[in-house]
């Protein structure tokens, strides 16, 4: 397929490879485990999972192109690879433009991930914003691709005349800028997270799931200084960590950004817990309408469980009843005007007239509450 003279790999080359391939195998499983769960809660996919599933072959090419490059002298000085530059120059087009694309395409599944379980006008506008800033910051690096040399064909051919814009400074620079855009992309939904109504360890366990993502962003730091060492006169003989981090980021994003996914999946396979709530929220239609954050309600002070569960299940119906009356009070609770109502439109709270199980008790007040979940 390719014309070039075989060395052979070096051993930390060898190493890279096998971390990737591993890597590589754990993000397919993750991915396939995010389908499964999607479709176990009868939620069906939506843009953010078809847009994981492009970036997933993208990822992939990412490691394919390591794997051609590891027998073609990476690691040895430029000297002895010379006449395999040319092959190599080549997959290295093909390298930057995949990686754009498959990083662009992350963050943009997150971001519409954010539009689909949201309603928050504030937070969908920023996340709105922050998706025309990552297709227009994807736009340009595809772009510079195709214009740092001129004529295009200098990019990776030694023979052709023409002239090269500082590469090593143009990979750095979309380097920063998708460090920034990561920050930004996974931070955004943190302040409606401490302003829900949930227990203290509930709001940092769902900031943690969003913040996940910021394992990638370390990555991508790493990546950028691997980069400063990268010298284009001797190429083969220095870019071992570039080339490995590159192709890592991409599959490790895709991995974490789907390992959150899984909640409802681990929900059903492990035994639940007494006491332990979930999200709850009110949603109909498709997964463009109903947002998983639109009802939330308030929770005890001792959940502690954070299963997504529910932000998958598009097409659920909650009814929320509870009752309450005093320990001394022997007559069953009076049903409020409004409590079909208010049941019937989503509220957080619908008194009934059902009389309360709770043992009887001379003092205090009892409590009961109802939940009840169906499929449309």
């Amino acid at each position: 397929m390719f014309d070039y003279i075989e060395f052979p790999m070096l051993p930390i080359v060898r190493v890279h490879l096998v971390i990737n391939c591993v890597l590589a195998f754990l993000t397919v499983s993750v991915v396939g485990l995010r389908l499964v769960a999607r479709f176990v809660t009868g939620a069906g996919l939506w843009w953010d999972d078809y847009l994981i599933l492009f970036a997933l072959p993208q990822g992939l090419g990412m490691l394919i192109i390591q794997g051609l490059w590891a027998p073609m002298g990476i690691g040895y000085p430029v000297t002895e690879t010379l006449p395999n530059l040319e092959t190599i120059l080549k997959l290295l087009v093909a390298y930057e433009l995949i990686y754009s694309t498959a990083i662009g395409t992350i963050k943009v599944s997150v971001l519409l991930f954010y539009l689909r379980v949201f309603v928050n006008r504030g937070l969908r506008m920023a996340t709105k914003a922050a998706l025309a800033f990552v297709m227009l910051w994807n736009i340009g690096n595809i772009l510079q691709v195709f214009l740092i040399c001129r004529p295009f064909a200098k990019t990776y051919s030694l023979t052709v005349e023409g002239e090269c814009g500082d590469q090593v400074a143009s990979f750095i620079a979309i380097g920063a800028f998708n460090v920034i855009s990561d920050v930004i992309i996974l931070t955004l939904p943190l302040p409606t997270v401490w302003s829900l109504k949930m227990a203290t360890p509930t709001k940092f366990g769902l900031t943690g799931v969003f913040l996940v993502g910021l394992v990638v962003s370390v990555i991508a730091i790493i990546r950028i200084v691997t980069l400063t060492r990268l010298d284009l006169q001797n190429l083969t003989g220095t870019m071992i960590w570039a080339d490995f981090w590159s192709a890592t980021e991409p599959n490790l994003g895709i991995l974490c950004v789907s390992l959150p996914m899984l909640g409802s999946l681990l929900s059903r396979c492990l035994p639940s817990r007494r006491g332990n709530t979930k999200l709850a929220y009110h949603s109909s239609g498709n997964g463009a309408n109903g947002s998983a954050f639109s009802k939330l309600k308030d929770q005890s002070q001792t959940d502690t469980q954070i299963p997504l569960e529910n932000i998958y299940a598009a097409n659920q119906e909650v009814h929320y009843q509870s009752a309450v009356g005093a320990g001394r009070t022997p007559e069953p609770l009076r049903t409020a005007p409004d409590a079909d109502k208010d049941k019937d439109s989503g509220s957080d709270v619908a008194l009934t007239d059902q009389p309360t199980h709770l043992s009887d008790q001379k003092n205090g007040i009892r409590v009961q509450t109802k939940w009840t979940i169906s499929h449309n």
